[in-house]
Protein backbone atom coordinates (compact mmCIF):
# COMPACT_ATOMS: atom_id res chain seq x y z
CA UNK A 1 0.00 0.00 0.00
CA UNK A 2 1.45 3.77 -1.00
CA UNK A 3 2.04 5.83 2.04
CA UNK A 4 0.08 8.43 0.87
CA UNK A 5 -3.32 6.16 0.69
CA UNK A 6 -2.58 4.66 4.45
CA UNK A 7 -2.42 7.92 5.82
CA UNK A 8 -5.59 9.00 3.69
CA UNK A 9 -7.23 6.22 5.62
CA UNK A 10 -6.28 6.98 8.85
CA UNK A 11 -7.26 10.46 8.38
CA UNK A 12 -10.47 9.43 7.90
CA UNK A 13 -11.08 7.21 10.64
CA UNK A 14 -10.09 10.05 13.71
CA UNK A 15 -12.13 12.97 11.34
CA UNK A 16 -15.53 10.21 10.99
CA UNK A 17 -15.28 10.11 14.99
CA UNK A 18 -14.86 13.83 15.29
CA UNK A 19 -17.12 14.29 13.31
CA UNK A 20 -19.83 12.18 15.31
CA UNK A 21 -18.94 13.51 18.80
CA UNK A 22 -18.95 17.12 17.60
CA UNK A 23 -22.32 17.11 15.91
CA UNK A 24 -23.96 14.32 18.02
CA UNK A 25 -26.45 17.06 19.80
CA UNK A 26 -27.47 18.15 15.82
CA UNK A 27 -28.72 14.77 14.35
CA UNK A 28 -32.14 16.42 13.84
CA UNK A 29 -32.75 20.16 12.66
CA UNK A 30 -33.47 22.62 9.66
CA UNK A 31 -31.43 25.00 7.60
CA UNK A 32 -31.75 27.97 9.76
CA UNK A 33 -30.28 25.97 13.05
CA UNK A 34 -26.75 27.87 13.53
CA UNK A 35 -24.21 25.33 14.89
CA UNK A 36 -22.50 25.96 18.30
CA UNK A 37 -18.82 27.59 16.94
CA UNK A 38 -17.36 30.67 19.56
CA UNK A 39 -14.76 31.22 16.87
CA UNK A 40 -13.43 31.27 13.11
CA UNK A 41 -10.54 28.80 12.47
CA UNK A 42 -9.58 30.93 9.68
CA UNK A 43 -8.36 34.15 11.09
CA UNK A 44 -10.20 37.47 9.87
CA UNK A 45 -12.98 35.36 8.04
CA UNK A 46 -16.58 35.00 9.19
CA UNK A 47 -17.73 31.60 9.65
CA UNK A 48 -21.16 30.47 9.57
CA UNK A 49 -22.53 27.07 9.70
CA UNK A 50 -25.73 26.00 9.52
CA UNK A 51 -27.67 22.39 9.09
CA UNK A 52 -29.23 21.90 5.69
CA UNK A 53 -32.86 20.38 4.85
CA UNK A 54 -31.38 16.93 5.94
CA UNK A 55 -29.47 17.67 8.70
CA UNK A 56 -26.03 17.86 7.66
CA UNK A 57 -23.41 20.28 8.51
CA UNK A 58 -22.83 22.96 6.19
CA UNK A 59 -20.47 25.69 6.62
CA UNK A 60 -19.91 29.38 4.68
CA UNK A 61 -16.62 32.05 5.03
CA UNK A 62 -17.49 35.52 4.13
CA UNK A 63 -15.09 38.13 2.49
CA UNK A 64 -14.54 40.87 4.52
CA UNK A 65 -15.99 42.65 1.62
CA UNK A 66 -18.98 40.84 2.04
CA UNK A 67 -21.98 43.38 1.34
CA UNK A 68 -25.70 41.83 1.55
CA UNK A 69 -27.07 44.98 -0.49
CA UNK A 70 -24.69 43.34 -3.33
CA UNK A 71 -24.35 40.42 -5.08
CA UNK A 72 -21.51 38.75 -4.34
CA UNK A 73 -19.29 35.82 -6.62
CA UNK A 74 -19.16 32.79 -4.53
CA UNK A 75 -17.11 29.11 -4.97
CA UNK A 76 -18.44 26.29 -3.42
CA UNK A 77 -15.32 23.92 -1.97
CA UNK A 78 -16.07 19.95 -2.61
CA UNK A 79 -13.44 18.71 -0.33
CA UNK A 80 -11.59 15.07 -0.42
CA UNK A 81 -12.20 11.77 1.42
CA UNK A 82 -13.07 12.37 4.99
CA UNK A 83 -12.64 15.72 5.50
CA UNK A 84 -14.33 18.55 7.24
CA UNK A 85 -14.23 22.31 8.16
CA UNK A 86 -11.69 21.20 10.92
CA UNK A 87 -8.92 19.15 9.02
CA UNK A 88 -8.84 21.63 6.16
CA UNK A 89 -8.72 24.78 8.46
CA UNK A 90 -5.47 22.03 9.83
CA UNK A 91 -4.03 21.67 6.61
CA UNK A 92 -1.98 24.65 5.68
CA UNK A 93 -2.02 25.01 1.97
CA UNK A 94 -5.93 24.27 2.06
CA UNK A 95 -6.63 26.91 4.68
CA UNK A 96 -4.17 29.47 3.41
CA UNK A 97 -5.77 28.80 -0.31
CA UNK A 98 -9.47 29.59 1.10
CA UNK A 99 -8.44 32.01 3.64
CA UNK A 100 -6.63 33.77 -0.49
CA UNK A 101 -10.39 33.41 -2.32
CA UNK A 102 -12.23 34.58 0.66
CA UNK A 103 -9.73 38.12 0.77
CA UNK A 104 -9.80 38.45 -3.29
CA UNK A 105 -13.96 38.65 -2.57
CA UNK A 106 -15.57 35.56 -2.86
CA UNK A 107 -17.92 33.70 -0.07
CA UNK A 108 -16.90 30.23 0.02
CA UNK A 109 -19.30 27.50 0.87
CA UNK A 110 -19.02 23.28 1.72
CA UNK A 111 -20.90 20.52 3.26
CA UNK A 112 -19.71 17.83 5.11
CA UNK A 113 -21.86 15.02 2.96
CA UNK A 114 -24.07 13.08 5.03
CA UNK A 115 -21.36 10.44 4.17
CA UNK A 116 -17.63 11.83 4.68
CA UNK A 117 -16.94 8.76 1.75
CA UNK A 118 -19.69 9.36 -0.72
CA UNK A 119 -17.60 9.28 -3.57
CA UNK A 120 -20.28 11.22 -5.40
CA UNK A 121 -23.06 8.91 -4.98
CA UNK A 122 -26.86 10.34 -4.99
CA UNK A 123 -26.93 11.30 -1.38
CA UNK A 124 -24.08 13.62 -2.41
CA UNK A 125 -25.74 15.08 -5.33
CA UNK A 126 -28.45 16.15 -3.07
CA UNK A 127 -25.85 17.60 -0.31
CA UNK A 128 -24.81 19.56 -2.95
CA UNK A 129 -27.87 20.81 -3.85
CA UNK A 130 -29.51 21.39 -0.42
CA UNK A 131 -26.14 23.19 -0.09
CA UNK A 132 -26.74 25.91 -2.85
CA UNK A 133 -30.69 26.21 -1.69
CA UNK A 134 -29.25 27.02 1.73
CA UNK A 135 -26.76 28.90 1.49
CA UNK A 136 -28.76 31.46 -1.31
CA UNK A 137 -31.53 31.62 1.30
CA UNK A 138 -28.78 33.55 3.51
CA UNK A 139 -26.93 35.48 1.48
CA UNK A 140 -26.81 37.36 -1.49
CA UNK A 141 -25.02 35.93 -3.79
CA UNK A 142 -24.52 35.96 -8.07
CA UNK A 143 -26.90 33.03 -9.70
CA UNK A 144 -24.04 30.76 -10.93
CA UNK A 145 -21.35 29.63 -8.35
CA UNK A 146 -17.78 28.84 -9.67
CA UNK A 147 -16.93 25.34 -7.96
CA UNK A 148 -13.48 23.64 -6.81
CA UNK A 149 -13.44 19.93 -6.42
CA UNK A 150 -10.47 18.50 -4.71
CA UNK A 151 -9.68 14.88 -4.59
CA UNK A 152 -12.94 12.87 -4.20
CA UNK A 153 -14.50 16.31 -4.57
CA UNK A 154 -13.79 16.37 -7.91
CA UNK A 155 -16.27 13.02 -8.39
CA UNK A 156 -18.85 15.19 -6.44
CA UNK A 157 -18.95 17.47 -8.41
CA UNK A 158 -18.76 15.81 -11.91
CA UNK A 159 -21.78 13.91 -10.61
CA UNK A 160 -23.62 16.48 -9.76
CA UNK A 161 -23.17 18.49 -12.77
CA UNK A 162 -24.27 15.06 -14.57
CA UNK A 163 -27.64 14.73 -12.53
CA UNK A 164 -28.46 17.90 -12.86
CA UNK A 165 -27.75 19.30 -9.55
CA UNK A 166 -25.35 21.81 -10.21
CA UNK A 167 -24.44 24.41 -13.30
CA UNK A 168 -21.33 25.87 -12.34
CA UNK A 169 -19.93 29.13 -14.17
CA UNK A 170 -16.21 27.18 -13.91
CA UNK A 171 -14.68 24.15 -12.37
CA UNK A 172 -11.29 24.11 -10.65
CA UNK A 173 -10.32 20.77 -10.14
CA UNK A 174 -7.25 20.00 -7.55
CA UNK A 175 -5.97 16.45 -8.38
CA UNK A 176 -9.87 15.39 -8.81
CA UNK A 177 -10.74 11.95 -8.97
CA UNK A 178 -12.58 11.54 -12.44
CA UNK A 179 -12.71 7.79 -12.91
CA UNK A 180 -14.58 5.69 -10.28
CA UNK A 181 -13.47 2.42 -11.45
CA UNK A 182 -9.97 3.40 -11.08
CA UNK A 183 -10.40 4.21 -7.42
CA UNK A 184 -12.69 1.05 -7.06
CA UNK A 185 -9.55 -0.89 -7.54
CA UNK A 186 -7.28 0.35 -4.58
CA UNK A 187 -8.09 -1.80 -1.87
CA UNK A 188 -8.40 1.22 0.77
CA UNK A 189 -11.09 2.90 -1.01
CA UNK A 190 -12.88 -0.54 -2.28
CA UNK A 191 -14.68 -0.55 0.85
CA UNK A 192 -16.11 2.86 1.21
CA UNK A 193 -17.43 2.77 -2.26
CA UNK A 194 -18.95 0.08 -1.64
CA UNK A 195 -20.55 1.75 1.35
CA UNK A 196 -21.55 4.58 -0.70
CA UNK A 197 -23.03 2.48 -3.48
CA UNK A 198 -24.81 -0.52 -1.72
CA UNK A 199 -23.38 -3.49 -3.24
CA UNK A 200 -20.50 -5.78 -1.58
CA UNK A 201 -19.22 -7.91 -4.34
CA UNK A 202 -17.54 -7.05 -7.90
CA UNK A 203 -20.34 -8.40 -10.21
CA UNK A 204 -22.76 -6.06 -8.61
CA UNK A 205 -20.35 -2.96 -9.35
CA UNK A 206 -21.43 -1.88 -12.35
CA UNK A 207 -25.75 -2.07 -11.85
CA UNK A 208 -24.92 -0.54 -8.10
CA UNK A 209 -22.45 2.50 -10.18
CA UNK A 210 -24.24 3.28 -13.09
CA UNK A 211 -24.36 7.00 -13.94
CA UNK A 212 -21.75 7.90 -11.09
CA UNK A 213 -18.57 7.40 -13.25
CA UNK A 214 -17.18 10.62 -15.09
CA UNK A 215 -15.86 8.85 -17.53
CA UNK A 216 -18.51 6.83 -18.56
CA UNK A 217 -20.94 9.83 -18.53
CA UNK A 218 -20.78 11.92 -22.05
CA UNK A 219 -18.76 14.59 -22.27
CA UNK A 220 -20.97 16.83 -23.61
CA UNK A 221 -22.12 17.43 -20.02
CA UNK A 222 -18.86 19.09 -18.88
CA UNK A 223 -18.01 21.01 -22.22
CA UNK A 224 -20.71 24.07 -21.17
CA UNK A 225 -17.76 25.91 -18.72
CA UNK A 226 -13.84 26.40 -18.34
CA UNK A 227 -12.56 23.70 -16.31
CA UNK A 228 -8.95 23.79 -14.84
CA UNK A 229 -7.28 21.16 -13.29
CA UNK A 230 -3.96 20.65 -11.25
CA UNK A 231 -3.00 17.38 -11.40
CA UNK A 232 0.93 15.64 -11.04
CA UNK A 233 2.45 12.93 -12.94
CA UNK A 234 3.53 11.59 -9.12
CA UNK A 235 0.24 11.23 -7.45
CA UNK A 236 0.07 7.68 -6.39
CA UNK A 237 -3.48 7.94 -4.42
CA UNK A 238 -5.37 9.78 -7.29
CA UNK A 239 -3.53 8.74 -10.35
CA UNK A 240 -3.61 10.93 -13.36
CA UNK A 241 -3.29 8.84 -16.58
CA UNK A 242 -6.09 6.67 -15.18
CA UNK A 243 -8.37 10.11 -14.17
CA UNK A 244 -7.71 13.83 -15.05
CA UNK A 245 -5.79 12.72 -18.36
CA UNK A 246 -8.45 10.52 -20.13
CA UNK A 247 -11.07 12.91 -19.10
CA UNK A 248 -9.65 15.64 -20.18
CA UNK A 249 -9.17 13.91 -23.53
CA UNK A 250 -12.69 13.48 -23.52
CA UNK A 251 -14.21 16.90 -23.26
CA UNK A 252 -11.76 18.33 -25.78
CA UNK A 253 -12.84 15.69 -28.24
CA UNK A 254 -16.80 16.90 -27.33
CA UNK A 255 -15.88 20.35 -27.79
CA UNK A 256 -14.90 21.75 -24.34
CA UNK A 257 -12.60 24.20 -22.82
CA UNK A 258 -10.35 22.40 -19.92
CA UNK A 259 -6.67 22.96 -19.24
CA UNK A 260 -4.16 20.80 -16.95
CA UNK A 261 -1.27 22.01 -14.93
CA UNK A 262 1.14 20.14 -13.87
CA UNK A 263 1.47 20.24 -10.37
CA UNK A 264 4.93 18.57 -8.50
CA UNK A 265 5.21 15.56 -6.18
CA UNK A 266 2.41 13.31 -3.99
CA UNK A 267 -1.17 13.70 -3.16
CA UNK A 268 -1.74 16.78 -1.23
CA UNK A 269 1.23 18.84 -2.84
CA UNK A 270 0.80 22.67 -1.99
CA UNK A 271 2.30 23.02 -5.67
CA UNK A 272 -1.76 21.79 -6.24
CA UNK A 273 -3.21 25.09 -4.25
CA UNK A 274 -2.84 27.82 -6.56
CA UNK A 275 -4.55 30.54 -5.23
CA UNK A 276 -4.00 33.68 -7.57
CA UNK A 277 -3.98 31.20 -10.82
CA UNK A 278 -7.54 30.68 -9.23
CA UNK A 279 -8.97 33.98 -8.35
CA UNK A 280 -7.84 35.05 -12.19
CA UNK A 281 -9.53 32.55 -13.10
CA UNK A 282 -13.00 32.93 -11.80
CA UNK A 283 -12.38 36.87 -12.05
CA UNK A 284 -11.86 36.67 -15.67
CA UNK A 285 -14.99 34.99 -16.08
CA UNK A 286 -17.01 36.99 -13.56
CA UNK A 287 -16.81 39.83 -16.12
Amino acid sequence: MHPGVSSIARRLRVKSLLLIAAFAPFTIGCASVRLGISSSPFPHFPLTQKLDANGVPTWAILPPSYNPQVATPWIIYNHGFGQTIDSIAADVPQSRFIMSLAEAGFVVVASDYRNLACWGNSQCAEDVANLQTLWKSQLNLMPKPFVIGESMGGIVTWNAISHGALSPAAVVGIYPVCNLAAMNKNSVFLPTIQSAFGFTSQAQYPAATEGYDPLLTPASKFAGFPIVLWASHSDHVVVRSSNEDPFARAIRVAGGNITIYSSAGEHGDPSNFDAPAVISLFRGIEK
